[in-house]
């Protein structure tokens, strides 16, 4: 009886998402694997010390705790200098991945950057791969890929208790999965516009951010002033007690009766508690202690206010914080988007420095929060007020959904784009 032969499709290699131009099968079109000692030269940098690197020095130069916090995946404009002698330093060739080689969590040190640059002093405990062959990756492309589909795979490999290592000699080991150079180039520079998108709108947002700070600045002072309705000055400012347009509250959740629990973040205002310990409930299973906190109420941790634990309840009818928390309601005097505003100035800052109290945390309580003295304009020039920097927050607002659009729409391509 003659053999059969039974003929296997080779199975194609490819990521759900591929521009169409390199969506044809072939030898040319197909992603192939690679070791990371088969394609990569590798070497660490040199050490320059903190107070051995200031912008003011001469030296361009990159460290590596600045990898986890100052770049993303494509450096092209580094930050520091440094004063040392060019003997003592390793320079860049502008053809860098650099990979931290230490930190506290091993998820960082899978965190990577392609430095485009040439003549950077690179420091010490960064791991630097540079090609071994021409033409075989796109270093930002690489980079790009071993955020998204290594990181984990290298936190594995650390070594080390309170500080985790990763060394050269670990990384050797690892695999990379690549298609040809000229589509690892193509969906390298969508990436990167992609990140230029999102760096022009987390600069627009600074500005928007330093434009409000200056416009309190003149608000708050009384530097600059409104007009009523006719054209006519408003009646001037008066120095008041906080208190006389404070009411403090200390309901209490009897009965257990409402059930979300809530905290204030110094940067995102009330959240849920599930958001602030990260999916963790911290609460006591009695609530019937809690203080119960109403749309428009305020409430601070007094031992976290000087970081700006304080916050208005504008995002839930009512929620339960903490018994510890201060809580309080504004009197028809005093418009609360003014106070709201009031409370990240300079002056408001300074007197919960002066008026905390307590040996281990500072804390201000609701007594000395009532005794805070400043000058307060009429209701009908405070809405003025608070109306404007509303106007400015909605620019912010609409800004920050931009970048969390952008962002989403980045984590989406990096899921589809990599094998």
């Amino acid at each position: 009886m003659e053999a059969t032969k039974v003929l296997q499709k080779k199975k194609v290699i490819a990521p759900k998402l591929r521009f169409k131009e390199f969506d044809k099968v072939g030898e040319d079109n197909s992603y192939k694997k690679y070791l990371f000692k088969d394609i990569f030269l590798f070497t660490t940098g040199k050490n320059i010390k903190q107070n051995e690197a200031s912008p003011q020095f001469e030296t361009p130069c990159l460290r590596y705790g600045e990898l986890y916090h100052m770049y993303n995946e494509v450096i092209n404009k580094v930050f520091n200098r440094t004063n040392l002698d060019k003997s003592e330093l390793l320079f860049s060739q502008g053809n860098e991945i650099l990979l931290p080689s230490a930190g506290e969590d091993p998820l960082d040190i899978g965190s990577a950057s392609a430095l485009t640059i040439e003549n950077i002093a690179i420091g010490r405990t960064i791991n630097i791969l540079r090609p071994m062959k021409a033409n075989i990756y796109s270093q930002i492309y690489v980079a790009y890929y071993i955020n998204q589909k290594l990181r984990k795979k290298i936190s594995t490999l650390a070594k080390g208790v309170s500080i985790s290592n990763v060394y050269n000699s670990d990384l050797k080991t690892l695999e990379i999965t690549l298609p040809n150079l000229s589509e690892q180039q193509k969906n390298a520079s969508f990436l990167s516009t992609v990140d230029e998108k999102i760096q022009q709108l987390s600069s627009k947002k600074e500005l928007l951010g330093q434009y409000k700070k200056g416009v309190m600045q003149q608000l708050f002072s009384g530097k600059v002033r409104f007009k009523d309705e006719n054209g006519k000055a408003f009646p001037k400012w008066e120095d008041k007690r906080l208190g006389e347009y404070l009411i403090y509250k200390s309901e209490r959740n009897e009965d257990n009766k409402v059930e979300l629990v809530l905290s204030v973040s110094n940067k995102k205002g009330f959240i849920t508690q599930d958001e602030q310990f990260d999916g963790y409930t911290v609460a006591s299973k009695d609530l019937s202690n809690y203080k119960i906190v109403y749309k428009n109420d305020i409430a601070y941790n007094p031992s976290r206010i000087n970081v700006g634990s304080i916050a208005r309840l504008n995002n839930f009818e009512k929620g339960i914080v903490s018994p510890m928390y201060i809580v309080f309601g504004l009197k028809d005097g005093l418009d609360s988007v003014f106070f709201e505003n009031q409370y990240a100035t300079h002056r408001f800052k300074h007197l919960i420095k002066v008026g905390c109290s307590g040996s281990v945390r500072d804390s201000l309580n609701f007594e000395d929060l009532a005794n805070f003295k400043f000058n307060f304009p009429s209701i009908q020039e405070q809405k003025k007020i608070a109306n404007y920097l509303s106007k400015i927050d909605n620019k912010i607002d609409s800004v920050n959904n931009q970048i969390s659009k952008t962002q989403t729409f980045k984590k989406g391509l990096l899921q589809q784009m990599f094998v």
